[in-house]
C-alpha cells in the first residue's frame, strides 16, 4: 500500500487503522532512528525522540493535508524534536557507535556519489578510514548546521526538500550548509595537525632516547 492509502485509513478511522500505523512505523522507523541518532548523538535520546515523533504523528494525523506527504511531515516532527534534544543535552558523539552508523551510510560514499555541487574540497578530503572522524566532527557542529548536514549528505535530500522539512528558506539552508562545510574542514584540519604534531613529538623523543 502507498503512504497515501495508509494515511487515508488513519484519517478516516477505517478498519485496519492500527495495522496502517504499524506499516508506516516499520516503513520509516530505521530512517527516523538514524536521523535522530546522528542529530542527538545519543542512542537513548534518539529512541525517545523517535517514539515521541511517531506518537505525535498518530495523534495529529488529522492535521496532515497532503495524504502522500507523510514521510516529509514525520521528518518535520522528528527534526524539531531532535534539534530540541540536541540543544538541551549537547552530548559528545558516542565513539562506541561510530562503526554502526558508518555501516548504515558512510559520509564519504554519499559525498562522492552525489551531485557536482556536493563534490567539494571537503568531500575530497574524506576517505573510508576517516568516516568515524567526520561523524565525530559533525556532532560538534551547532545543532542547526548538524541538521542540514544530516539531511543533505546522509538522506540525500535536496536544498528545497530540506527547506520544506526544517521550515526555513532555501537561502538559509545553503548558508548553513556552507558554514557547516567550512567548520568541518577546519575541525578536520585541526585534528590532522594535532596528529602530525603528536607523531613528530614521538619521533623526537625516540631519537633522544636512542642517543
Amino acid at each position: 500500500m502507498t503512504d497515501e492509502e495508509l494515511v487515508i485509513q488513519l484519517k478516516e478511522n477505517r478498519e485496519g487503522k492500527k495495522e496502517a500505523f504499524d506499516e508506516l512505523y516499520y516503513r520509516y522507523k530505521d530512517l527516523a532512528i538514524r536521523n535522530a541518532y546522528l542529530i542527538t548523538g545519543n542512542r537513548s535520546d534518539a529512541e525517545d525522540v523517535v517514539q515521541e515523533a511517531f506518537v505525535t504523528s498518530y495523534l495529529h494525523i488529522g492535521e496532515l493535508k497532503n495524504y502522500s506527504g507523510y514521510k516529509a511531515w514525520l521528518m518535520q516532527i522528528l527534526i524539531r524534536l531532535s534539534y530540541r534534544t540536541a540543544k538541551r543535552c549537547k552530548r559528545e558523539f558516542p565513539e562506541e557507535h561510530t562503526e554502526e552508523i558508518r555501516e548504515q551510510r558512510e559520509l564519504k560514499d554519499v559525498m562522492q556519489h552525489g551531485s557536482a555541487e556536493r563534490s567539494s574540497p571537503l568531500a575530497q578530503l574524506i576517505t573510508r578510514e576517516e568516516a568515524d572522524r567526520v561523524m565525530t566532527a559533525v556532532n560538534t557542529l551547532p545543532a542547526k548546521q548538524r541538521v542540514v548536514i544530516v539531511l543533505y549528505y546522509y538522506d540525500e535530500l535536496s536544498v528545497e526538500e530540506i527547506a520544506s522539512i526544517v521550515r526555513i528558506s532555501t537561502g538559509t539552508v545553503k548558508s548553513r550548509l556552507f558554514a557547516a562545510r567550512k567548520n568541518l574542514k577546519h575541525l578536520l584540519e585541526q585534528e590532522e595537525a594535532g596528529v602530525m604534531a603528536h607523531q613528530n613529538f614521538g619521533r623526537e623523543r625516540k631519537g633522544v632516547t636512542s642517543i
